[in-house]
């Protein structure tokens, strides 16, 4: 009898035991899930938290190229249009003066002309290391046409100044070498204008907004 008395307090401590160690298990496996859980969703966070920064960056990266294209287009455009402000003071020369008259006119017209062909080429330079190959296209084409048309008259302010008498001829040769020139320097403005929109997305004259 004694022997059975002794053997169940020896049973009981080691089912505390056994329950002591099955609580431990259970309260282990309890915390290493919450650990898992915990560092899978710091995980998962971090990376939504990254693609969130990747993606403000981008976006932050591509107003800030709209931004600068917008700033160079427009400076640009307004150098080419003070080249043709000039053209058009030169046809009205054209249409109104003859003989020395002509060449005097057209001497005082001309002499901002260097000054605005240089602008017209640096401008074109910032244009040609930021824009898309349309938009650079067409600027490169309406360069070339602007500077051609001012290089006619150039030859014809070097006839004028040579002999104040002009042959018809060549005077009618020039003038129309100069309007084929501004008049296809017009065109690719044109061109230019509809790549910009398009490179900016901006609507055209006939688009919807």
């Amino acid at each position: 009898m004694s022997e059975t008395k002794s053997a169940e307090p020896l049973d009981r401590i080691a089912v505390r035991r056994h329950q002591f160690r099955l609580s431990m298990l259970v309260a282990t496996m309890a915390v290493v899930g919450t650990l898992i859980g915990s560092v899978s969703g710091g995980a998962f966070t971090l990376l939504n938290t990254s693609n969130q920064v990747e993606a403000t960056v981008t976006q932050s990266s591509n107003e800030f190229l709209r931004t600068q294209r917008q700033q160079i287009y427009t400076e640009f455009l307004t150098a080419a249009n003070e080249v043709c402000t000039t053209a058009s003071s030169v046809s009205v020369a054209f249409d109104n003066f003859d003989g020395p008259d002509l060449s005097g006119v057209m001497l005082e017209i001309l002499g901002p002309l260097p000054r605005q062909n240089l602008v017209l080429g640096s401008k074109f330079a910032a244009v040609e290391l930021i824009g898309s190959e349309a938009v650079v296209e067409s600027a490169r084409r309406m360069v070339v046409e602007y500077l051609a048309g001012a290089e006619t008259i150039g030859w014809l302010s070097n006839d004028f100044a040579a002999d104040d008498v002009v042959s018809a001829d060549a005077l009618s040769t020039r003038q129309q070498q100069f309007a084929d020139h501004f008049q296809s320097g017009k065109s690719a403005q044109e061109d230019f204008l509809a790549a910009v929109r398009g490179e900016l997305g901006i609507p055209g004259h006939g688009d919807r907004p």
